[in-house]
């Protein structure tokens, strides 16, 4: 009786355990789907001219720090600014770099009422269907993606904080470093 218990106590754990492996395979799975890959192309809308189109090959061979933002978003109203910031100094310091942000909000008006409370010099599009953030996988907001010159996503920031700044910034050194 007592062995037959061992081996019940034995299966149980084994289906436990491949369970959990099921889950971890599958969370990598998800993370590899972005981080290293070739980042998804896009051609989206400008949020404030709607007639004029930008494709993310418009930028090859270049760094490009991809946000994916909201207006009802308050992690984002603190990184537009920053990022802005980040992006004119790197631009004057000769780093072939560029910030582009794509405003999710269904309502596209929302996102220009924004810009227009919180202005940037950096391009911004607009996704109201939704379509590009589920190329990227996206899960929370806001979202960047880091694409190296070769196209390639290299870093992914879920949320924002003023602290993350230097992080990131340091990410992009390290490209320009690494050519």
């Amino acid at each position: 009786m007592e062995g037959y218990r061992i081996i019940k106590l034995m299966k149980k754990k084994l289906r436990l355990t491949s369970l959990l492996s099921l889950c971890l395979i599958t969370a990598l799975r998800v993370q590899g789907a972005v981080n290293g890959d070739s980042a998804p192309q896009w051609t989206l809308p400008q949020l404030l001219e709607e007639t004029i189109s930008v494709s993310l090959s418009d930028h090859a061979g270049k760094i490009i720090y991809l946000d994916f933002w909201a207006s009802w978003c308050p992690p984002c109203l603190v990184s537009m600014p920053i990022m802005n910031e980040m992006r004119n100094r790197l631009q004057a310091d000769g780093v072939d770099f560029e910030v582009i942000a794509i405003n999710v909000d269904s309502d596209p008006r929302d996102g220009i009422e924004f810009l227009l409370d919180n202005p940037v010099d950096f391009i911004v599009l607009s996704d109201p269907n939704g379509n590009s953030p589920a190329e990227y996988s996206l899960k929370g907001m806001p979202t960047s993606y880091l694409i190296n010159q070769q196209g390639n996503i290299v870093m992914v920031h879920e949320g924002f904080k003023r602290s993350d700044a230097h992080k990131i910034e340091n990410q992009i050194i390290s490209l320009v470093d690494s050519q």
